[in-house]
């Protein structure tokens, strides 16, 4: 039987390690959201990149907002924004 992804990903402390409550809040639903239909693999990995998210804002300082929209935008699922035709 396969684990919870909601339990696994809200276990992990330091997956919001650093952010803010409103980032971290931000982040777990876009994880949560995306885990819902993952495999097993797929959740490594959604964890790892959770994981790149937060070292990014927190050493950093770019909103989670603008990386997750970043990573969309690299998978296509986003419109580039600011850009126009």
């Amino acid at each position: 039987m396969r684990e919870d992804p909601a339990h696994i990903l809200l276990e992990d402390e330091a997956l919001t390690d650093g952010l803010s409550d409103e980032e971290a809040e931000t982040l777990l639903s876009w994880l949560l959201e995306l885990a819902h239909e993952a495999t097993p693999a797929q959740l490594s990995h959604l964890r790892r990149l959770g994981h790149e998210i937060t070292r990014l804002s927190r050493d950093y300082g770019v909103p989670v907002e603008d990386l997750i929209g970043l990573v969309e935008l690299a998978w296509g699922e986003a419109d580039p924004m600011g850009l126009q035709a």
